[in-house]
């Protein structure tokens, strides 16, 4: 297997990995400070985590060649409850798409419609680190908030998905 290949499977992998330990965290935390407005992009500790599942959904839709007519949000996972299940439904889906990726997939152009219908392509591999960057960059605030609202952040970054520290 090529050195890319592993290096996206590896930041795939890692994705859900991060999704499931900040999810866990989430778990501790009561309903009142999930759904909190806490003035942010998406308005709450579950509205952050409903953008991501919801952009996660939608990026593997347009990886798959089915993609979504909408972008999936806080109003189609109300509750933690239904934003856990959901994720443990998209969970097994991604990693599937993971395991069979190939080493041409990802020098090939991808092309995909954004929701206002505009048409953009990039090398594939750049759209799956956005994937990958993007989750990251929103957990990252879902840390943030865990921690304003008196609530212990897990730890997410690589380095301890990769065992270290």
């Amino acid at each position: 297997m090529s050195p890319l290949v592993q290096t996206v499977r590896g930041l795939l992998g890692y994705t859900i990995w991060a999704d499931r330990t900040v999810l866990d965290a989430l778990k501790r935390v009561g309903a009142e400070d999930l759904t909190r407005e806490t003035g942010t992009s998406f308005g709450s500790l579950l509205g952050t985590m409903a953008h991501i599942l919801g952009s996660e959904q939608l990026w593997l839709s347009r990886f798959l060649g089915v993609p979504l007519s909408q972008l999936p949000g806080v109003e189609d996972f109300q509750t933690l409850d239904a934003l856990l299940a959901s994720y443990e439904d998209f969970w097994p889906q991604l990693e599937l798409f993971l395991a069979s990726l190939l080493a041409d997939q990802l020098d090939q152009e991808f092309v995909w419609t954004n929701s206002r219908g505009e048409t953009h392509s990039a090398p594939f591999r750049q759209v799956l680190l956005h994937f990958v960057n993007h989750a990251t960059y929103h957990r990252g605030q879902v840390v943030s908030l865990l921690r304003q609202l008196g609530h212990e952040p897990p730890h997410t970054d690589l380095v301890y998905y990769r065992g270290g520290l």
